[in-house]
């Protein structure tokens, strides 16, 4: 009879034991008088522990010091019960607790000593006073007054639950007020008092109650002030499984959209591919196009124009959406608004103009320049606007055109805006980039380039800084250390401005066009170019990456854009791929519909992607009928 390996121990001698019919123990002790059972010593699945051939024996050691002998398979560097006792904390966290008292029992090792343990239940039945005078005992020094304001705290909210006003009064003036110098927040807990029922006070205080987490959470807050071999950290293992995916993902350079962590084997990407042959080829201008953008929930492009209009594109269909028209000169830039619903154009007509995306209505017109307006964007969700231009200005508008504030600043090229509106940086007409603080409209610092700077754009986590060189090269900075970090070369340029951008998840890949009709696509962490995009038949004058379908978008002279998905998929996937999309560019293929929901919400696969886009030329659809 074969012994499932869940349900018996292996012994030293070879014999094993259902845990059912155990052999007596005492303590850590382990009886090894029971006769052999020769017939439990082999296994037809293989799930038992059996020697390797060849004569090797395998390593035996106690986990105790009178525990049975264990086999084991392998040494590790890694300390046995520091392993062990973090399996026990993932087996009693996901609740398999037959499993965990079985583990306990066979290694001999406990996850808590006998004092952390009645800490663990004092702290989680609501003693209060146990657990500050236990303390000392599982080495928190009682003089830390952090430590003992998050027990009174708890136990100044728990009397107010309980409508026990007077008590909990007392801890507040005679505990609480002692053991921090925070004035807001003991006007902040004070104020408490004055909650009518126990829901108003767990609504006030952002609480759960007694019966919620927050016990759970208080447990876990004075885990910082307890030595990890004591009390081992919470989800410890888990810790150390999601840092050893982020590692893998930093060292990958060709990140284009999200994985699922696999635990188990180490993550790689395939090469990055942009398969040529399903680029989509947009052609609704009838001048060069200057500028791209996408807006931030991934299912509209607008592109601007030398023609004096913009363009709002589905990428549901990529049919054209709305035809912007109202400049009197070329458009240089766009903005989108952070819902998706308005977009802004700059000109060199010098003026902003707002539209609204549903209907292609022109809402406002922004004057207030007096020369060529050359970079907007939107400030976050404050519903505010920021135009820079030639004329030493930048503007912050309301959306009905008042003016907020102006800075003066030096003639702008370009600048760019961190994602919590703290950061302004402007590219003059020189080679210094300014940057301000857009708080207080203060000049913080300049980073010096040797040549003048025709464009210029900022990581969302506001750390990286990429510049453009009218020379032909490209820099990025490290903001914090204020220093030029790695230069990507490649492209051709001298004579035009031409955009950058950040692409990839994290913003791992570096995107920047060329004059000679191509694109290139670099590692933002290595320098090493990963793509080089040919297809455009004139100057690539701007890029732009959406995060929602992974696909690259580049602006071009040749009065064209394209849209290059991105993949890193195995080769079957790319086939795949290329199957449907020739499926789908037949006559008896139907068109996506521009309400497809996929443009939005599906994640980037080959196969869901490509259900949304057809290779052949989409000119035919570019009336105002489409």
């Amino acid at each position: 009879m074969t012994l499932p390996l869940s349900n018996s121990v292996r012994l030293a001698d070879g014999s094993a034991h259902i845990d059912g019919d155990a052999p007596s123990t005492n303590g850590n002790r382990v009886d090894l008088t029971r006769p052999r059972s020769t017939s439990a010593a082999s296994s037809g699945s293989g799930a038992d522990l059996v020697a390797p051939s060849g004569g090797s024996e395998l390593k035996r050691y106690p986990g105790q010091r009178n525990e049975a002998l264990r086999q084991c398979l392998r040494q590790s560097q890694l300390g046995e019960e520091q392993v062990v006792r973090l399996m026990l904390q993932e087996l009693r966290d996901r609740g398999f607790t037959d499993s965990y008292k079985l583990l306990q029992r066979e290694s001999g090792y406990t996850l808590e000593d006998e004092p952390v343990a009645c800490f663990r239940s004092n702290a989680l039945s609501g003693k209060w006073s146990e657990v500050e005078n236990a303390l000392p005992s599982i080495g928190i020094d009682t003089s830390d007054n952090a430590a003992r304001f998050i027990i009174k705290r708890q136990q100044f909210l728990e009397q107010l639950e309980a409508r026990q006003l007077k008590q909990a009064l007392l801890i507040l003036q005679n505990e609480l007020s002692k053991l921090t110098d925070d004035v807001t927040q003991l006007h902040r807990l004070s104020s408490l008092l004055m909650c009518p029922t126990a829901a108003d006070l767990r609504t006030a205080a952002e609480w759960d109650g007694c019966e919620g987490r927050s016990r759970l959470l208080v447990l876990e807050a004075l885990q910082k002030y307890i030595a990890p071999g004591k009390m081992v950290p919470v989800h410890r293992m888990e810790s150390l499984f999601a840092q050893a995916v982020e590692r893998q993902h930093d060292s990958c350079d060709q990140h284009v959209c999200a994985t699922d962590g696999n635990l188990y084997a180490d993550h790689t990407c395939p090469s990055l591919v942009f398969p040529k042959d399903l680029r989509v080829s947009l052609k609704g201008h009838s001048d060069e196009v200057w500028y791209v953008a996408f807006s931030p929930d991934g299912r509209y492009m607008g592109s601007a124009s030398l023609d004096k209009t913009c363009i709002v594109w589905s990428m549901a269909d990529y049919s054209i959406v709305h035809r912007l028209v109202g400049h009197e000169c070329e458009v240089a830039c766009l903005a989108w608004s952070p819902d998706s619903k308005q977009i802004a154009s700059a000109s060199n007509d010098r003026t902003l103009r707002l539209w609204d995306v549903e209907t292609g209505r022109l809402l406002r017109v922004f004057s207030g320049h007096e020369e060529t307006v050359t970079a907007c964007k939107w400030l976050g969700g404050t519903g505010k606007i920021i135009s820079g231009g030639m004329d030493h200005k930048v503007i912050i508008w309301n959306t009905d055109g008042e003016v907020v504030k102006q800075i003066a600043t030096p003639r702008v090229h370009d600048f760019a805006i961190s994602a919590d509106c703290s950061l302004l940086l402007v590219a003059d007409d020189k080679d210094c980039v300014h940057v301000y603080d857009l708080t207080t409209l203060t000049s913080l610092y300049v980073l010096e380039e040797p040549a003048v700077i025709t464009s210029l754009a900022l990581s969302s986590d506001a750390r990286y800084c990429l510049t453009v060189l009218k020379t032909g090269g490209m820099n990025m900075w490290d903001l914090s250390s204020r220093s030029r970090m790695r230069e990507f070369k490649g492209h051709v340029q001298g004579k035009y401005v031409i955009r950058c951008a950040f692409a990839g998840i994290d913003d791992r890949l570096v995107v920047l066009g060329s004059e000679d009709g191509s694109l290139h696509v670099w590692s933002r962490d290595t320098g090493r170019r990963v793509a080089h995009l040919e297809g455009h038949t004139s100057t690539v004058n701007a890029c732009a990456w959406n995060s929602r379908l992974a696909v690259l978008a580049s602006a071009s002279d040749d009065m064209s854009i394209s849209i290059w998905p991105a993949y890193h998929g195995a080769p079957s996937d790319i086939q795949q791929a290329k199957a449907l999309s020739s499926s789908l560019s037949s006559p008896s293929a139907s068109s996506p519909s521009a309400s497809s929901p996929s443009a939005s919400s599906q994640p980037h696969s080959p196969s869901a992607l490509v259900s949304m886009v057809a290779t052949e030329d989409t000119e035919q659809r570019t009336s105002p009928a489409a």
